[in-house]
């Protein structure tokens, strides 16, 4: 990758935080402060969206083209699916949701053009940014997966400063293990989108009774939902590692072409 296109991306990255920090200090658009949380940050994130989109699509990237091995978001949307707290809310231990349509939609978007976003971002300008400078074999694939995960995580350390609290600590460390799992769908998709469809989809279910993010007053998490999400997290887990440990230098070769760079090995 060019030191131009590193700049370019450095530049747009640079200039989506400083919007993200300024965005914090707007006023209202609308009356309803939960309407305008949602309508406010889906316009940020759909701006960034299609920045970063066209910067990849100017570079080359190929990782818009048509997915491989859909059969492999299976597990990914297992998890997502899982992230909701079935436990809790089944033993009627969460209150009812109070939204209107006009809340749905908009918390629906904020859902979707998050994973959109991010997966852009980190999957789509950080994950070329750091294969590019690791050796070109499976070795520096892992690195980049590993690297690029890491980044997805420490940058949540943002919530510190927007309220976030001690809890944004805990955000990095799940944030990094779910980075993991969206590298895992690029490495087997090479696309974006269903990136950012599982992601979009894991936002919305952990989300959904969310009293800060979401339509409800506040998640709960007893111990049969933790003990469901982890016994589903380490069967995706095991699978994921089976899976990498036979990916194939032609799967390697694909993916590393689809991200814009040459596929010789180191």
């Amino acid at each position: 990758m060019s030191r131009e296109k590193e700049k370019q991306q450095k530049i747009i990255i640079v200039c989506l935080l400083a919007l993200t920090f300024i965005a914090e200090f707007l006023p209202p658009i609308l009356q309803d402060s939960r309407k305008d949380f949602f309508l406010t940050s889906s316009l940020l994130l759909l701006f960034g969206f299609i920045a970063f989109f066209v910067l990849l699509k100017n570079q080359g990237s190929g990782l818009f083209k048509k997915p491989t091995k859909l059969l492999y978001l299976l597990p990914a949307l297992v998890i997502a699916v899982d992230n909701f707290q079935f436990a809790a809310y089944f033993s009627n231990k969460m209150q009812p949701l109070k939204a209107d349509f006009f809340d749905w939609i908009l918390f629906i978007s904020y859902c979707l053009l998050t994973g959109l976003f991010e997966e852009t971002v980190f999957r789509g300008a950080v994950f070329p940014l750091l294969a590019d400078k690791f050796e070109k074999n499976k070795k520096g694939l892992l690195k980049t997966i590993v690297g690029s995960s890491l980044i997805f995580g420490l940058a949540h350390l943002f919530n510190l400063f927007t309220g976030g609290g001690g809890g944004a600590l805990l955000q990095v460390g799940y944030s990094t293990l779910t980075g993991l799992l969206f590298a895992f769908v690029l490495i087997k998709t090479k696309n974006l989108v269903c990136c950012g469809i599982v992601h979009g989809l894991y936002n919305f279910c952990g989300l959904l009774f969310s009293a800060e993010q979401g339509l409800g007053a506040g998640v709960v998490f007893d111990f049969a939902t933790g003990l469901t999400m982890f016994i589903v997290s380490v069967s995706v887990a095991v699978f994921a590692v089976y899976s990498f440990v036979k990916y194939t230098e032609g799967e390697r070769k694909e993916l590393y072409s689809r991200l814009g760079f040459g596929v010789k090995n180191d």
